[in-house]
């Protein structure tokens, strides 16, 4: 679905490369509608995740992927979640919300108050590779004073998408130990963004915020949005 895998043979050889290096659950989070592709419904998404568990089960591979999608930041995301136009991640209380790349909305904070005054939970994907985040982290301040969740790409810890990404993605780290913050192997193929990217991640992130803390961003953290218990990586 989306830009992640193009067939079949390649998610399951993605999968390999996940469990591999310690994952047992992925969320699926394609793009809500990217370009000229049709919006990716809640029930579209169920089916594509339920065939690929399908095949991950009769390939004896010991990963469960659930049900997710990212949503462009905009001021019908609310009404869009209460009227299921749009899933959340897991079909949980948590709405995986991903701003532009080229800056924050003059709204922005009232866009994701919608969403939150709505009864869903907000997980802001990637904000350290948005270019008024790299400018300035006041917009993730009062973000998080909204309580507002901060999801750290594997790649931008990496250096995989410049060093802008990369300093403002430690910068972010530093301020982890205020900010819940989770990071992600936003996988996508099996050279560019392989899914095997989370456990290096995890480590650097150890360097700023300690082994114990690093652990939870890639594990408890997100298991609990999820409503799973906790596993070691």
């Amino acid at each position: 679905m989306d830009d992640g895998a193009l067939t079949i043979e390649e998610a399951l050889q993605m999968a390999r490369l996940a469990v591999g290096s310690g994952t047992d659950t992925l969320v699926a989070t394609p793009h809500r509608g990217w370009y000229l592709r049709q919006p990716s419904k809640p029930e579209v998404i169920r089916a594509h995740v339920a065939m690929l568990q399908e095949s991950l089960n009769r390939a004896q591979i010991p990963l469960t992927v659930l049900p997710g999608v990212e949503i462009k930041m905009g001021m019908r995301v609310a009404a869009d979640l209460l009227n299921g136009e749009v899933g959340t991640l897991g079909d949980g209380q948590w709405a995986l919300i991903e701003p532009p790349f080229d800056g924050i909305p003059a709204n922005g904070l009232e866009q994701l108050q919608r969403v939150l005054d709505a009864g869903f939970k907000i997980v802001l994907a990637h904000p350290e590779r948005c270019a008024s985040v790299q400018a300035s982290l006041d917009f993730l301040a009062a973000a998080s004073a909204l309580g507002v969740v901060f999801q750290i790409t594997s790649g931008s810890l990496l250096g995989h998408f410049g060093l802008r990404a990369q300093s403002t993605a430690q910068a972010i780290l530093a301020s982890g130990l205020e900010w819940p913050l989770v990071i992600a192997s936003d996988t996508h193929d099996l050279s560019e963004r392989p899914p095997n990217l989370l456990a290096e991640a995890r480590d650097i992130a150890a360097t700023v915020v300690g082994a114990d803390e690093a652990q939870k961003m890639v594990d408890a953290r997100p298991r609990a949005m999820l409503s799973l218990r906790s596993n070691s990586m």
